[in-house]
């Protein structure tokens, strides 16, 4: 590795954290974190769907507009809570200036551990030295890719979070309420 880059990892795994919170700890090099821009649970266990039908795949087709009552500034029951893609771009833009904050004082350390270990040779401390910068290139990567990837969902999120709301309402449109007994309502 060079002075200012460290080897962010392909993919990342999931953080200790949400695998002992899932209970999931002996199973943590099966588990890894989703691209920035989805929305699924890496956990859920992926069951068999049937293949969507022919007109849903086309182009062409597109949901029906939301309708219904609309509250005192005309949005949709549910959609209160509006965060807007200007704060999440401003925080994208903070998970870069930390990645690059971080990534460039970590990387330095590649010189001064070569230097140390070569000064070592013949020495068992001179290949554990090795093996620890090894191990914290590793780690450090890791960290660096996490920020990257904390910047880029926060911008997924920026340029999505309204086509979640359409989605979601769209998905609850067949679910009719209904009453828990014949009393309630009276």
């Amino acid at each position: 590795m060079s002075d200012d880059t460290l080897p962010e990892p392909d993919q990342l795994p999931l953080t200790p954290d949400e695998l002992k919170k899932r209970d999931l700890e002996y199973l943590s090099p099966l588990y890894k974190a989703p691209p920035a821009d989805a929305y699924a649970d890496p956990t859920t266990p992926r069951l068999l769907q049937p293949e969507p039908l022919p007109l849903q795949q086309s182009p062409l087709f597109k949901p029906p507009a939301p309708t219904g009552p609309r509250g005192p500034h005309g949005e949709l029951p549910g959609q209160r809570l509006n965060i807007e893609p200007v704060i999440l771009n401003k925080a994208a833009g903070s998970a870069d200036e930390i990645h690059t904050a971080f990534t460039k004082p970590a990387a330095a350390l590649e010189e001064p551990a070569k230097t140390a270990s070569t000064a070592m040779a013949g020495w068992e401390s001179a290949s554990a030295l090795r093996v620890a910068h090894k191990q914290w290139e590793t780690q450090a990567g890791t960290v660096a890719g996490w920020l990257a990837h904390i910047a880029e969902s926060l911008r997924a999120g920026a340029r999505d979070h309204t086509k979640t709301d359409a989605a979601i309402e769209e998905a609850f449109r067949g679910v009719k309420p209904h009453r828990r007994s014949l009393l309630e309502g009276l």
